[in-house]
């Protein structure tokens, strides 16, 4: 799964990866959580039926448009890439709202003795900034209400790191941002990730309060080892 990350590149970075000309004012955060209002892109229509793609904010955690409020959408973070394209609150997203989902790094908690969980940081060594693969919907509530949200896919994890958890966000290589977006691409484009080039590191556990929003957050435990790198 894929339940917090991280994005503190700036503007300048994501508008060269991305290709989009909004220069939204991005503050860095280093502990993104659930239902909270993240960065976005998608294709938007353009003059004589041209797609080009677009920075928009939305809401983490999908709110369908037969969702009664968007209470639901805490149920709703992330999107398991083998049924996706069965699942009721997905499929219709999945066939024409795709976006991508801007990160630096995501985080993942890993199970150890006595209940206790240690959390890592992880990223690719070689995409200091890279995207989610993510589908999008917009919800209109009974007042008129219009609220834009997302859900980030995942995969099975990366054999370098599935001693930390048995999933993953779907990470997908730039070539293939046009082919997700455009809806050109499917289930090729859902899979773990090259496992030799992430890189991971334990971190705090400061990570797994949602108040804690700085840059201490990123840096390696004193027991990361060798793996201990910053990225």
């Amino acid at each position: 799964m894929c339940g917090r990350f991280s994005l503190t590149s700036p503007t300048e970075a994501l508008q060269k990866l991305f290709g989009y000309t909004e220069r939204p004012n991005l503050a860095p955060r280093y502990n993104i959580a659930p239902t909270t209002r993240i960065s976005a892109v998608r294709l938007q229509e353009e003059e004589k039926g041209k797609q080009s793609p677009h920075h928009f904010y939305a809401h983490w955690g999908l709110i369908p448009s037969w969702a009664k409020s968007p209470e639901f959408s805490a149920r709703m973070i992330n999107a398991r890439s083998e049924t996706v394209a069965e699942k009721p609150a997905f499929r219709t997203a999945y066939k024409c709202r795709r976006c991508l989902i801007p990160a630096n790094s995501f985080f993942e908690w890993q199970k150890k003795e006595k209940n206790i969980k240690q959390p890592w940081r992880i990223g690719i060594i070689d995409m200091p900034l890279f995207a989610f693969a993510g589908l999008w919907e917009n919800w209109a509530s009974p007042d008129g209400e219009s609220i834009d949200s997302c859900t980030i896919l995942t995969t099975t994890a990366a054999k370098s790191i599935d001693f930390i958890h048995p999933r993953m966000p779907v990470i997908l290589e730039p070539a293939d941002y046009e082919f997700w977006l455009n809806g050109k691409a499917g289930e090729q484009l859902l899979r773990p990730f090259d496992a030799d080039r992430m890189q991971f590191y334990e971190v705090s556990s400061r990570v797994g309060n949602v108040r804690n929003d700085d840059a201490e957050l990123i840096e390696p435990t004193k027991s990361s080892g060798t793996q201990g790198q910053l990225f």
